[in-house]
């Protein structure tokens, strides 16, 4: 029998199916794009992404139906979603440090992001919301949380050597108390409790059992210590002058304070008793704001010496000062880096104060708030975990050298 050929029963069936017939071709596959592909954000802080439905031509599919997930709700989680005219977008939440992939899914196509959340750097003040409060931000200054969003002024954080707190001086109360909170900012307790109108610059000890703080309570600017808690109140200072509390040294047995006792501002330490006080700068400028660098070998400090505010640091016992800032503007108000690498300082050389920070040598300065308002008050260092709680930085308003 002779054999027929196959050729033009498949080509039909190809003709057909390509026409429409009763075979047709498999659906049109999705892309899903999710911006920005790459995010890094501040614990705690809230955020955007925006996923992007299209068909295989490229076209936009308006109204799609998107599923968002996380891969570690540890770190980051999805806390809302909105389904836009030609996208949907997710509000996504950093819970705590670490990486995790966002996804965003539609019949069976996905698309992602990868998402970094890193604990603060620094905490600070501004009044960039009319009022002073406490802000946190990361390393480059990039990413900024308010912490204490309250209608009154919160200053001076400084934070607990295991960085889990942070205390502060608030006036939410009618008057300036010493408060401690999480570092995330909740949980404010008023650890003073006193009708004194300045209990204020909170130093955490570097063994987290003590804090250091300034107060009226007598009549005059003295420097107190109290537990933790807010028990154990115990007078540091006994003088008729204004003494401000300024950094305990690494080991937590020694207190610097600046005081006028001298009929100028001076740079003085004390045993953490009260005891032994020492007069560190012995200058007729204006010497104050002194903060321990984290190894116990230099302090740096904040002095008018040159005619204009600037940053410099001793050794210990006073000698070897060497002028970091070199500056026409007013550079003031140092703080350590928790590996003493670095010195966080205010400085108004844009015109406005901001927050800047330099290598232990003066080299490599750098703004990290860039902002129109007043980003200077105070900043401290995050504690990395080391032994020794970084000092916070203190800026005093000049008004409050003459208030007395």
């Amino acid at each position: 029998m002779k054999r027929t050929s196959a050729g033009p029963l498949w080509l039909g069936i190809l003709v057909l199916a390509a026409c429409g017939g009763d075979h047709p071709m498999e659906p049109t596959r999705l892309s899903v794009t999710v911006s920005p592909p790459t995010v890094q954000r501040l614990a705690g802080g809230s955020f955007s992404l925006r996923a992007t439905v299209k068909d295989a031509g490229g076209n936009t599919l308006p109204g799609h139906a998107v599923t968002w997930t996380t891969s570690n709700t540890a770190v980051a989680t999805v806390v809302g979603t909105h389904t836009g005219t030609d996208s949907t977008t997710a509000v996504i939440k950093g819970v705590g440090p670490g990486t995790a992939t966002i996804t965003a899914a539609a019949d069976g196509q996905s698309g992602s992001a990868t998402i970094t959340v890193v604990p603060p750097a620094f905490a600070f003040t501004t009044n960039r919301d009319g009022n002073d409060e406490i802000y946190v931000t990361d390393a480059t200054g990039t990413d900024v949380i308010n912490l204490t969003t309250n209608p009154a002024n919160e200053d001076w954080p400084s934070w607990s050597p295991d960085g889990s707190k942070i205390a502060f001086h608030s006036d939410r109360d009618g008057n300036f108390d010493v408060y401690v909170m999480n570092a995330d900012g909740t949980g404010p307790v008023n650890l003073t409790h006193n009708p004194a109108w300045d209990d204020v610059d909170p130093l955490w000890s570097p063994d987290g059992s003590k804090i250091a703080f300034t107060t009226t309570r007598d009549g005059n600017h003295e420097v107190y210590v109290m537990n933790a808690d807010g028990t154990g109140v115990t007078r540091l200072t006994n003088n008729a002058a204004s003494d401000y509390a300024d950094g305990w040294s690494p080991d937590g047995s020694k207190v610097l304070f600046e005081t006028n006792r001298d009929g100028n501002w001076e740079v003085y330490v004390m045993n953490a008793d009260g005891s032994a006080l020492v007069n560190l700068t012995n200058n007729q400028a204006l010497d104050a704001l002194a903060v321990w660098s984290p190894d116990g070998s230099r302090i740096a400090f904040d002095t008018d010496r040159d005619g204009n505010f600037e940053v410099y640091v001793m050794n210990t016992d006073g000698t070897g000062l060497v002028n970091l800032t070199n500056s026409a503007a007013n550079e003031a108000f140092p703080a350590w880096s928790p590996d003493g690498s670095q010195i966080a300082f205010d400085t108004d050389r844009d015109g406005n104060d901001e927050v800047y920070v330099m290598n232990a040598d003066g080299t490599g300065v750098l703004n990290l708030t860039h902002s129109p308002a007043f980003d200077g008050y105070t900043v401290a260092w995050r504690p990395t975990g080391g032994a020794h709680a970084a000092s916070s930085l203190r800026l005093h308003r000049p008004a409050s050298r003459t208030r007395d």
